[in-house]
């Protein structure tokens, strides 16, 4: 939450400017926003702007603003909503700009080349985010990519609870029509408040580079402002090679796999950033049990590798958590180590398969348990409640277990208005999380481009708080991927999103 009193108002440039002592002058925004029946002032932070200096220029209390970040560290790009109410002075009218000279389909198209620099993170290098001379129009146009199997359809009963069918992955097109529910969701709420945004579905239900060759061809998929595709891997990849051809960028919805972002700059990869899965546990740590020692078990997979290195570099970095890499290979000394340290925490990163997950589990939990009085604070980076059915709630809560989730949160208002909604369209309520990401997807990304056009694309704004589950997009090697994941706690036997 955000906001505070009175500030004091120029003019610069011909523009209504507030500017608190020693920060950078605000620009009052004209742009505005209707959710859940208020309206705000869409606020977009610039260098040097502050909560009180935002607070000064829109005349309101700080906790009037809302604001889906640490207000304590505002950075360049983040969003601020701003209540609209009471007088602000008038903007001064912007001399209107010459109009561009039309340019040609290819000029329109033309990308400016990508440079590699170098990053803070790591020592990594990363591309720097491709310049679009294209800009939006008026129409948003998207173009989704999935397979329906529609030379299946007669084989198909097209009941959402034939579980039979559901479970067969040549019918997960099933899971699909639920994103492309939850999305079209989102395109009819923002028709209501006049955003105009043209969906063009096609359909690819060949894994095959052919299959999205023909694609592009037929269906002009290339002419798109940007694609959503939730294709499989080898079909994504030569999406992705084409979207990057065409200067457009591609969403993945559902790889987890942090390759896809690696050396392509117009790829956008929705599931979060280990980056940020990593930030998020830290910080939740430090904030819950500031003086407690980590533990972070794993068994040396390669599966493990990317999730503990970064764990590693960013305890290194930070260097306020104490912390013990420990291989469960020698599982035996763990009780030891707990026991020397009390109110600690115990990262899992553990992935030897399926099976033996299970055993794993089973057995850590009953060693943290164990300490009836203080027993240490469990984090996982997988959802152990969907993954291992036979786990122990219990148990889970004795340990005040943390995991990433897109679970259902009912005590969160925005939640359960989602889910009333789908079920009053569609007359069921979701039965994936794939739902709430292609309603999240659409609004976020709609919502930027239509405020910032093409800019969007190079300094993604904050997550709406009319999202289900956060959205924020950073450059990770070249493509764009969600450093904001949402961090769950169990409690009364239900995972509840951990509120930041």
């Amino acid at each position: 939450m955000l906001i505070a009193p009175l500030a004091s108002w120029r003019g610069v440039g011909g523009e209504a400017l507030a500017q608190a002592p020693g920060t950078a002058p605000v620009k009052i925004s004209t742009e505005t926003q209707v959710m859940h029946g208020k309206k705000y002032f869409v606020h977009i932070v610039e260098k040097g702007q502050t909560v009180y200096s935002i607070s000064k220029a829109y005349k309101v209390e700080s906790y009037d603003a809302v604001t889906h970040v640490d207000i304590h560290f505002l950075h360049p790009g983040d969003t601020v909503w701003i209540p609209c109410r009471g007088q602000l002075p008038e903007p001064a009218a912007t001399p209107a700009t010459p109009a561009e000279p039309k340019k040609s389909a290819e000029q329109q198209r033309s990308v400016a080349p990508t440079v590699m620099h170098p990053t803070p993170k790591g020592g990594e290098e990363h591309v720097a985010p491709p310049k679009l001379s294209r800009k939006i129009g008026k129409t948003v146009r998207v173009s989704l990519m999935m397979p329906l199997h529609l030379d299946q359809i007669d084989e198909i009963s097209t009941s959402k609870f034939d579980v039979e069918q559901r479970g067969k992955k040549s019918y997960r097109q099933f899971e699909f029509i639920e994103f492309y529910e939850g999305l079209r969701m989102a395109l009819d709420e923002m028709a209501q408040q006049g955003v105009n945004v043209e969906l063009n579905v096609v359909d690819v239900s060949e894994n095959s580079a052919e299959a999205v060759k023909k694609a592009f061809a037929e269906r002009r998929v290339a002419q798109s402002d940007f694609i959503v595709a939730l294709l499989l891997r080898d079909a994504f990849a030569q999406a992705a090679a084409m979207a990057k051809d065409s200067g457009v960028y591609i969403v993945n919805p559902m790889s987890t796999r942090n390759e896809i972002c690696a050396d392509n700059p117009f790829v956008v990869k929705i599931q979060p950033s280990v980056a940020g899965m990593v930030s998020q546990m830290l910080d939740n740590m430090k904030a819950e049990r500031p003086d407690g020692h980590l533990y972070i078990v794993h068994s040396g997979a390669k599966s493990e590798r990317a999730m503990l290195d970064e764990m590693k570099r960013q305890l290194d970095e930070r260097k306020d958590i104490k912390y013990t890499v420990f291989n469960w290979s020698q599982s035996a000394k763990l009780s030891t180590f707990l026991k020397s340290t009390p109110g600690c925490s115990v990262v899992s990163l553990y992935d030897e398969g399926k099976d033996k997950n299970r055993v794993f589990a089973s057995n850590l939990l009953n060693r943290l348990a164990a300490f009836k009085s203080q027993p240490p604070t469990l984090y996982t980076v997988s959802d152990w409640t969907k993954e291992l059915p036979d786990v122990d709630f219990a148990q889970l809560q004795q340990v005040s277990y943390h995991t990433f989730s897109t679970s259902w949160d009912m005590t969160n208002q925005v939640h359960v208005d989602f889910l009333r909604n789908f079920r009053q369209t569609y007359g069921s309520e979701p039965t994936t999380p794939l739902a709430a990401t292609g309603y999240d997807l659409a609004m976020y990304i709609v919502d930027g481009l239509r405020r910032r056009n093409t800019d969007f694309w190079t300094s993604p704004t904050g997550t709406l708080p009319t999202l289900i589950h956060p959205l924020h997009f950073s450059r990770s090697g070249a493509g764009l991927e969600n450093d904001q994941p949402q961090l769950y706690k169990m409690e009364g036997l239900r995972l509840i999103a951990v509120r930041n």
